[in-house]
This record gives C-alpha cells, structure tokens and sequence, in this order.
C-alpha cells in the first residue's frame, strides 16, 4: 500500500487529497452476498475498490506504471481495460529475447501487485 501512495504522490497529488487516498486505501475488506448468505469478511490486500467512483482513476495509475515499464522491453504492447496484451514479429533470437524480457516484467509487475497473469 505504501508503494501506491508514493507512486500517487509522484502523480503530483499531495496534501488532504493523498491522505484521504491513502485511509480509503488502507485496511479495505470484502465481503460477498449471495441471496439472504454473506461470506466471511477478508482482508484485501491488493487492487482497486470496484464500484467506487475513484476506482477506474486508481485502476488507470496501476495500467500507466506497467505501460511505462513494459516500454523497456521494445515489444507491441495493446492495454484495454484490464487486459494487456503483449506481442512482436519474432525473426531472430533478439527479437525473441525482447518478448521474453517483456514477458518476464509483465510477470514480475503482477507478482508485486498479487495479480495473477492468465493467457
């Protein structure tokens, strides 16, 4: 949580705005209804709060930070939503070297984040 106040803070928000950021960010739980059934109450960990007005905004400074990261690997990156997708025209061993590394960030990003990476 620490680390997504300081990237908000490199965003320039600061002062009364990063705070309240930073306690409607802090200490989130869930819990799920089914019919007249709740679920447990657990802890979240990672993510942005669905459903709240803010969430799409916090969602795009999670996409900026792996767009700029995934710009390293010098591969064909698509973002939409929630998916991203990865590719590039493959001729020789470098051009495959640059898709794994991207691969390789992509994977090491979602695991900071406690993102699974799906295909």
């Amino acid at each position: 949580m620490k680390k997504r106040i300081v990237q908000l803070a490199s965003y320039g928000i600061c002062g009364d705005l990063l705070e309240w950021l930073r306690r409607f960010l802090n200490a989130r739980t869930h819990q799920t209804r089914v019919g007249c059934s709740l679920s447990s109450v657990i802890k979240l960990l990672s993510g942005v709060v669905q459903g709240s007005g803010i969430g799409p905004l916090l969602f795009l400074s999670y996409i900026n930070e792996l767009a700029e990261i995934l710009k390293r690997a010098e591969v064909i990156i698509k973002l939409f939503a929630d998916n991203v997708k990865l590719y590039a025209e493959i001729v020789n061993d470098c051009d495959a070297a640059k898709l794994q590394y991207a691969l390789n960030l992509l994977s090491e990003w979602a695991q900071i984040w406690q993102l699974s990476v799906i295909n």
